[in-house]
C-alpha cells in the first residue's frame, strides 16, 4: 500500500467517520462487578463508562498503576461517537479521566500518555487546546503523538494512559506535596538541567514510585532547540535526549524497562536505530523493544523513541557517596544497576538485532511487540490466524516464565497493518486464549508496517509479584 492512496483513503474515511459513528454503537454501558487476576489484577469497569465492545475491557489495576485502554470519544449514555471533532477528541479525554478517577486518580496522575491520530496536522492542534482546558496551566505528562493508518471505525483519535494511584491505606490518604510539579498521588513532573523543551501541553518526563516515563524523544538539540542535521545523528540525539532524562532520575539506558520506536521508513531507518542502540548499550543486554513504521510524526520528522525505565528511589547523599542517588547492582549480567532484570525464557522466540525479549522490573513485566514466528524454526508461521495466534503465544511463554498468566496482562497495544482484515482475527485469538474473559485494556492500531512486512505485532505488560516469581524460580 502506498501513502499517497492511503491518504487519499482516509481523507474519505475521516469525513463519513462522523455520520457512521453516531449509530455505530448500541445499548448504553451497565457497571459489571470487578474482577481481579490470579496475580490480583482487577479489571475496571467504572459506573458511567462506555461499554467495551470486543475482547478487551476498560482498564486495569495492578498495585499502584491504572491502565487505560484507548480512548475515543464516545458518548457513555448512547455508546455512539460525538459528531463534531473537538468534541469527539474533547470525550476521548473525558472518557479516560472517569476511569481513572474511578480508582482515585486525577489526570495530574497520568505518567504518560499515547495520542493516535490519522491526521497530525489537523488534530493535534485540538488534542492541544483540550489538554489545555483540562490539564489547566500544567503541569501536563509526559505524551507521544503519532499519525497512524487507520483506527477503529476510521475515527479521528485515541488516546491510551498510564496513571498512579497508590491504594489508601488504613489511617488515611498520604500527605499532598506542597511542590506543584508533585501530583496528588505524587507524581513528579521532570524538568532535567540540560534537556530539551517541551512545546505544547506536554512534559518530557514523570516519575511515579520507581517508574520514570519518558515521552517520546526526537533528535532535538537541547542546546539550540532544533532538530540535528544527517540522519544518523538525529536518531542518535533522540536516544541521548531520553538517556539524559533518565539519567536525572539515577536510571541508566541499561534500566530501561521497555522502548517503542515510532519511524516514518522502517527499512531505511531501522538498521541505523540498532547501530545507534549497539553504540549507546554496546554488547548489552538491550531493553524489549517494539518498532514500528507511522504515516507522520510531529514536524514530518523521521524517527521519534519512547520510554519506560526503572529506578530506586534515591538515598542521601551520606548514604549514597554521590548526588546521583544510590545503585544497585547484583552483578549479574542480566540484571541493570537498579534490578531491571532481562528475560531469557526457555522455549521462545530468539530476538534478532539491538532489543531482547522482556524484562522484570519490580512486579511489572514488560515484553517487546511479539509476531507470529515459530520459536523452533525462528520463521514466521504461514497462515494469517496461525501466525497472529503464535504472536500471542510468544508473549505468553514469556509471561508464564514469570508466574503470569494471560488474565495478569494490564495492557496490550495491537499494531496491525489493516484494520479491517486482522482485527476480526485478533477478537477470534483472544477469545480463544481468553475464554470468556475478563480481558485486558487493548488498543488497536493500523500502521504502515511492521518489521518483514508482518500483519500484527503485540506489546504487552504483565503484573506478577516479584515474590511469586522467585518462588518458581527456586522449583526449577
Amino acid at each position: 500500500m502506498f501513502k499517497a492512496k492511503k491518504t487519499a483513503w482516509k481523507m474519505l474515511a475521516g469525513a463519513a467517520a462522523v455520520q457512521i459513528g453516531l449509530s455505530s454503537y448500541g445499548s448504553a454501558a451497565f457497571a459489571q462487578p470487578t474482577l481481579v487476576s490470579p496475580n490480583g489484577v482487577q479489571t475496571l469497569s467504572p459506573p458511567g463508562a462506555i461499554q467495551s465492545t470486543g475482547t478487551w475491557d476498560l482498564g486495569t489495576r495492578a498495585g499502584d498503576y491504572v491502565y487505560v485502554a484507548g480512548m475515543r470519544g464516545i458518548v457513555p449514555s448512547t455508546n455512539r461517537l460525538v459528531g463534531d471533532e473537538e468534541g469527539r477528541i474533547r470525550q476521548a479525554f473525558l472518557n479516560m479521566k472517569l476511569i481513572a478517577e474511578s480508582e482515585g486518580a486525577s489526570l495530574r496522575d497520568a505518567t504518560r500518555l499515547v495520542v493516535y491520530t490519522t491526521d497530525m496536522y489537523r488534530y493535534r492542534p485540538i488534542v492541544n487546546k483540550v489538554q489545555e482546558e483540562l490539564w489547566g496551566a500544567g503541569p501536563y505528562p509526559p505524551r507521544t503523538i503519532i499519525e497512524v493508518d487507520r483506527l477503529n471505525q476510521d475515527d479521528i483519535v485515541e488516546v491510551e494512559g498510564t496513571f498512579y494511584a497508590p491504594p489508601v491505606t488504613a489511617g488515611g490518604a498520604a500527605a499532598v506535596s506542597a511542590d506543584p510539579n508533585v501530583s496528588p498521588n505524587g507524581v513528579k513532573t521532570l524538568f532535567p538541567a540540560g534537556a530539551i523543551r517541551p512545546t505544547g501541553p506536554w512534559n518530557l518526563a514523570t516519575r511515579a514510585g520507581d517508574s520514570v516515563y519518558v515521552a517520546g524523544m526526537r533528535g532535538i538539540d537541547p542546546k539550540t532547540d532544533q532538530l540535528v542535521g544527517g540522519e544518523e545523528a538525529r536518531i542518535r540525539q533522540a536516544f541521548l535526549n531520553m538517556k539524559t532524562i533518565a539519567e536525572s532520575e539515577g536510571a541508566s539506558l541499561r534500566d530501561a524497562t521497555r522502548l517503542v520506536v515510532y519511524t516514518t521508513d522502517m527499512y531505511r531507518y531501522r538498521p541505523i536505530v540498532n547501530k545507534v542502540q549497539e553504540e549507546l548499550w554496546g554488547a548489552g543486554p538491550y531493553p524489549p523493544r517494539t518498532i514500528v513504521e507511522v504515516d507522520r510524526l510531529n514536524q514530518d520528522d523521521i524517527l521519534e523513541v519512547e520510554g519506560t525505565f526503572h529506578t530506586k528511589k534515591r538515598a542521601a547523599p551520606e548514604q549514597s557517596g554521590a548526588s546521583g542517588g544510590t545503585q544497585f547492582s547484583t552483578g549479574k549480567s542480566n540484571v541493570s544497576p537498579n534490578g531491571v532484570k532481562t528475560l531469557f525464557p526457555i522455549g521462545a522466540i530468539r530476538p534478532t538485532g539491538t532489543w531482547n525479549l522482556a524484562t522484570r522490573a519490580g512486579d511489572s513485566i514488560y515484553i517487546a511487540g511479539m509476531r507470529g514466528i515459530d520459536p523452533k524454526t525462528d520463521q514466521l508461521v504461514g497462515g494469517e490466524e496461525a501466525r497472529i495466534r503464535q504472536a500471542f503465544l510468544n508473549m505468553k511463554t514469556i509471561a508464564e516464565s514469570e508466574g503470569a498468566s494471560l488474565r495478569d496482562a494490564t495492557r496490550l497495544i495491537v499494531y496491525t497493518t489493516d484494520m479491517y482484515r486482522y482485527r476480526p482475527i485478533v477478537n477470534k485469538v483472544q477469545e480463544e486464549l481468553w475464554g470468556a474473559g475478563p480481558y485486558p485494556p487493548r488498543t488497536i492500531v493500523e500502521v504502515d508496517r511492521l518489521n518483514q512486512d508482518d500483519i500484527v505485532e503485540v506489546e504487552g505488560t504483565f503484573h506478577a509479584p516479584a515474590a511469586k516469581a522467585a518462588g518458581l524460580s527456586q522449583l526449577r
